[in-house]
């Protein structure tokens, strides 16, 4: 019974590719007259580039810069490419491509209003917590927290959980708190201190963490500017053209 076909690996295709390539880098410098002699060979052969010089030629060629080193290379390298998943980032890519026009000012204009606040600069915060753990309460942390600022607002000041937390924090940036308490965390202080333009809210609705769920005393809030237009223009036009594309 005849062996099924099997497809070539990638490391297989660059070896062949390699061999067309010093195959071709031979007979472009070999003369055109009665055939190479063996002198002609050596020569040759003397002249012709290391292999991996050909290879970086090939990469530089293919992918425009330097391949970065590759950690953690097993086996599996020559594992049968994902088809599928080839062809959903290839359409990704084309969707990309098909959709970098330039918009109009008047679009632009009309995008960035209405995600203006998308573009606000680092914002900083003052604040106390109290952590309900997710570790100790699971799905039940944020009723407890739920339950603790009941207590509050009856006068009474719940402990939480104890952490490597801080239990207060001075002015800190956006960033730094999102290191702490997960991406995003900063995110909902800011929409606690917009929903509550009168007063800095002390204590908020329970806000989650990658710790758990907190109530927040914010102390103080320095919001951070929202730039203008030209300012952030290629931000934009990305941001456009990434929305564009997705409602394709």
């Amino acid at each position: 019974m005849t062996k099924p076909f099997a497809k070539p690996s990638f490391k297989q295709l660059l070896v062949i590719a390699l061999i067309i390539v010093i195959g071709l880098t031979i007979s472009w410098q070999l003369p055109l007259n009665n055939g190479p002699s063996q002198k002609d060979w050596d020569a040759n052969r003397q002249n012709l580039p290391e292999i991996a010089a050909l290879e970086e030629r090939i990469q530089l060629n293919l992918f425009g810069e330097q391949a970065p080193a590759t950690e953690g290379m097993g086996p599996d390298i020559d594992q049968p490419i994902d088809i599928e998943a080839m062809e959903a980032k290839l359409a990704g890519l084309t969707k990309n491509v098909t959709t970098l026009r330039q918009p109009t000012e008047q679009e632009l204009t009309e995008f960035y209003q209405a995600h203006q606040a998308d573009y606000r600069q680092a914002s900083k915060f003052s604040f106390s917590q109290i952590l309900f753990s997710r570790t100790k309460h699971g799905g039940q942390a944020y009723q407890k927290a739920e339950q603790a600022l009941l207590a509050i607002a009856q006068g009474q000041m719940p402990s939480g959980d104890s952490s490597d937390l801080q239990r207060s924090y001075g002015l800190k940036s956006a960033d730094k708190i999102d290191q702490e308490f997960g991406s995003n965390f900063s995110e909902k202080l800011l929409a606690q201190v917009l929903d509550n333009p009168q007063s800095l809210p002390c204590w908020t609705d329970p806000i989650a963490s990658i710790h758990g769920v907190h109530l927040v005393c914010i102390d103080n809030a320095v919001l951070g500017d929202i730039p203008d237009l030209d300012s952030v223009r290629s931000q934009v036009i990305n941001d456009w053209r990434y929305t564009v594309a997705d409602q394709d």
